[in-house]
């Protein structure tokens, strides 16, 4: 059961005692199992077979000013009784990273995965778990879907920061029923937020580095409050802004940041505020010299020149080509546990809105009207274009974990989103800077219901069974305005609908060793914009999918590690093949392709002293698409990564080395260009002066080196395989940032 209201506790110390409220970690009871979801810490004893009751995604106790010394020991943990592959990337590895990075850099060191940045991390990374992009991973943050719903892909520089992130939860196989979202066919990556802490602080972070990088925030935590009001609070308040004059091509990046979270005890249970917003300037065009970043500024990038020139404007300006972003993610979750039965329901919003800045110097253009009709616009020979990007989404994810005997458990849930895009390609003539029109509008409308269950079965002291289905219901409505206006068929709509079972096994063979199996079948709707490439397809159905992992996880002495072999099939990929169509060649998206992925996952901690803990991962893939007879984008045969963790009274020193063997690049034709194989070195020094020291709470100075030995190979490539130009990786790059906490 819960403690009393801490209005019975007013000091800090019983506070800490009896932090249930804010989520602060407990030990186990004798005879009970605390709850850890993040919010609540609830006694659910007999929820779950064995005393150990949990949801399946689980938050860490990870507060603004406390970190587990075990999480700081290791870069990663795993997780002996899980029925399929987890790996819990920690906020040790997390605090390694540079500050203005994306999350995504943790996943560096897992087996099989590739990070790329084609220009600075800060504005987002694509990543390719097992061969599978991003878009085919399921993301959450604090349990919500973060998958766009229109495209499936997620933008990582969007959503929290990485000092803001207590560990990830990182499951590279087959699964479970009990995640929420759209396609884990390379698994998933689940966020978990920090907590407010019992104590007050404010702390300071600044930092500058290589190439113009520098940032500037502040963390405010409340500690306790409303201590004798019957509803006890702790909150923090995050505001921060990075920039980037760019690495290798110097294109400028400007970022602010806004965040908050409360946590509250109220009955049974405790109420959770969460908001984060994201404001970005940032481009896609390549970048350009120091010399150009010194005369055009902030907009500068690949393109040149003045906004006009001999007296006409200049269609290849910079003023013409940039990009903004603005997102907005808020929850209401609360939380609580009556008897022996712990339910949740979280109530989720999402805002995203902005736009592509683009130029064309065509005279006119056939544009959708305010009106709604279609006709050719003079644009006095320039035309700047806003791509409108605009999203609302709203959610609800309920959950519900209860016995339905001394063996057996029950957890069960219910997810729903509604999203709703409207793309809106905006047309300026330079000449009156009012809208003219649009080259296409197409709102799309997706809603997605996803009820799931899953049993828990301790068949003996050794033995757990696990067993679930998630369904998924799609319905998407998307209309083409400009072809409505023209007397065209413009209004679309399509169902789909998918059955997806998991089974899972762990068997205890002795202690410290444990072996487990599991099955699970996934699937992903088309996105909206696959029924529009080539000519139409209205028959599109899911990609699909059969996923196997098996392994085992290990702690023998100062060695702890996890092996899996894992195997997905995928079916009904979708592929563009050539139709003819009323006598005519064409492209169509088909449910014509199948692909494979398989491999082997080996990670290894080693504590060889209480000072100095190493890691060793191994990965092993061949990921191929079957079909096309063309090998997955940024699937290398061979990926490695060793490093250790060395702690020492006030200094924490890390180094690392992650390899990874040559992949390809694949065009939308399926030619390919070669990735070479390349191995990138990492360092990180930390120094944390003793607390009330200067009288301040912490005062921590971090070193962090990017590509400590300045390996050079290319990244990524643009334009055609005709034509195509090459991005080169970042060069070596340095960092130090200070954090003071008063």
């Amino acid at each position: 059961m819960l403690r009393r209201p801490l209005a019975a506790h007013p000091n800090r110390s019983a506070f800490r005692l009896s932090s249930l409220a804010i989520a602060l970690a407990l030990t186990p009871a004798a005879a009970h199992a605390a709850t850890s979801l993040g919010e609540v810490q609830a006694q659910a004893s007999t929820a779950s077979p064995g005393g150990t009751g949990h949801f399946f995604l689980q938050a860490p106790a990870v507060t603004v000013d406390y970190v587990p010394a075990a999480e700081l020991a290791h870069v990663q943990q795993f997780t002996p009784t899980a029925t399929q592959a987890q790996t819990r990337i920690t906020a040790g590895q997390l605090r390694q990273l540079n500050p203005t990075a994306s999350f995504t850099q943790a996943l560096n060191n897992m087996p099989n995965v590739v990070v790329v940045s084609s220009g600075d991390s800060q504005n987002g990374d694509n990543v390719y778990i097992n061969g599978f992009n991003k878009s085919l991973v399921d993301w959450t943050l604090d349990g919500i879907p973060l998958n766009d719903n229109d495209n499936y892909t997620i933008y990582t520089n969007e959503f929290i920061p990485t000092e803001l992130i207590g560990s990830i939860g990182y499951l590279p196989g087959a699964g479970s029923a009990a995640i929420p979202g759209v396609a884990a066919f390379g698994g998933s990556v689940n966020l978990y937020s920090v907590n407010p802490s019992a104590r007050p602080s404010a702390t300071l972070y600044t930092g500058a580095g290589s190439f113009g990088k520098y940032n500037g925030g502040l963390l405010v935590n409340s500690g306790l409050l409303g201590g004798n009001t019957g509803a006890p609070t702790a909150l923090w308040f995050y505001a921060n802004k990075n920039h980037s004059d760019g690495y290798f091509d110097n294109t400028p990046s400007d970022q602010k940041q806004y965040l908050f979270k409360s946590i509250s005890q109220i009955g049974p249970g405790a109420l959770t505020l969460f908001y984060t917003q994201n404001n970005q300037d940032f481009g896609y065009y390549g970048g350009c010299t120091a010399a150009d970043l010194a005369q055009y500024g902030e907009r500068c990038n690949s393109y040149r020149g003045a906004a006009v020139v001999g007296g006409k404007y200049n269609a290849g300006s910079p003023d013409f080509h940039y990009n903004q972003y603005q997102n907005w993610l808020g929850y209401v979750k609360y939380e609580a546990t009556l008897g022996s039965t712990t339910v949740s329901d979280q109530v989720y919003y999402y805002r995203g809105n902005g736009f592509g800045g683009g130029a064309s110097s065509a005279a006119s253009s056939r544009l959708l009207l305010p009106g709604g009709t279609v006709a050719s616009v003079a644009s006095g020979g320039l035309f700047v274009t806003h791509g409108i990007n605009s999203t609302r989404r709203v959610g609800n994810l309920f959950k519900l974990l209860t016995p339905l005997g001394a063996d057996l458990g029950l957890e069960a849930g219910l997810w729903y989103n509604q999203n709703d895009t409207r793309h809106d390609s905006q047309y300026f003539p330079y000449a009156t800077g009012q809208y003219a029109g649009s080259s296409y509008v197409e709102p799309v409308s997706t809603r997605l219901t996803e009820p799931y269950a899953q049993l828990t079965y301790r068949a003996t002291p050794a033995l757990t069974l696990q067993g679930g289905l998630k369904y998924l219901s799609t319905t998407r409505d998307f209309t083409n305005l400009g072809a409505l206006a023209q007397g065209k068929t413009g209004n679309f709509h399509t169902d789909f609908s998918t059955l997806m079972p998991s089974l899972g096994v762990n068997y205890r063979i002795a202690d410290g060793l444990n072996v487990y199996a599991n099955y699970t079948q996934n699937s992903e709707p088309p996105a909206y914009n696959q029924f529009y490439s080539g000519s139409f397809n209205p028959n599109l159905d899911p990609q699909k999918a059969r996923l196997y992992d098996a392994g085992a996880i290990w702690k023998r002495g100062a060695w702890n590690g996890q092996l899996d072999v894992f195997r997905v099939d995928f079916q009904n990929y979708i592929l563009s093949n050539n139709v003819v169509i009323a006598g005519v060649n064409s492209s169509q998206l088909q449910n014509a392709g199948t692909a494979l992925n398989e491999g082997v996952a080996w990670q290894n901690n080693l504590q060889l002293t209480r000072a100095l803990a190493l890691y060793a991962n191994l990965g092993l893939l061949n990921a191929h698409i079957d079909t096309k007879n063309s090998p997955f984008p940024y699937a290398p045969r061979h990926t490695l990564a060793l490093g250790g963790v060395w702690t020492q009274g006030p200094w924490r020193f890390a180094l690392g080395a992650n390899y990874v063997g040559e992949s390809y690049y694949v065009f939308s034709n399926y030619a390919t260009a070669p990735v070479q194989a390349h191995a990138i070195g990492t360092a990180d020094l930390r120094y944390t002066v003793a607390p009330h020291a200067l009288g301040l709470q912490q005062l921590v100075l971090d070193l962090n080196v990017d590509n400590l030995f300045d390996k050079r190979y290319d990244v990524s490539y643009g334009g055609s395989s005709s034509n195509p130009y090459i991005y080169a990786n970042l060069p070596r790059n340095v960092y130090l940032s200070l954090q003071a906490r008063f």
